[in-house]
């Protein structure tokens, strides 16, 4: 049985999949992995570079107030203040949840052990 998905102009169009977004969010799950460690070297190379750039030509001739050099290292001071925050902000963020499934897991499966001494055991304790 296929499913249909109606459009804005009417028409009736086959959907293919589970019906959650296609293929290219199939594709996209399936290679999560890759696509975190792109999204995590662009982050990286956004940040090298920008402050290779700010390194670079700090000490250049400005032409005063319309300075197209400064406007990109401010640009570029900028992109790195934003992309420090939210890394920042992301890891404090992961670190709490991380902390607090660990706690919370360790807790509630303190629960179901069963609690074992040498005479629920059945050990004799003779010299």
């Amino acid at each position: 049985m296929t499913m249909y998905k109606i459009r804005y102009n009417m028409e009736m169009i086959p959907q293919v999949g589970n019906g959650k977004g296609g293929d290219e969010v199939s594709y996209f799950c399936k290679n999560r992995r890759i696509w975190s460690l792109l999204t995590a070297l662009l982050v990286a190379s956004v940040l090298l570079l920008s402050g290779l750039f700010i390194v670079t030509h700090g000490k250049h001739d400005c032409t005063g107030e319309d300075c197209r050099v400064c406007s990109e290292i401010k640009v570029c001071v900028s992109t790195i203040r934003i992309l420090s925050e939210a890394v920042g902000t992301g890891a404090a963020v992961v670190f709490v949840y991380i902390s607090a499934h660990k706690l919370v897991f360790s807790y509630i499966a303190g629960f179901f052990l069963c609690p074992a001494s040498l005479v629920s055991l059945n050990i004799r304790l003779d010299n």
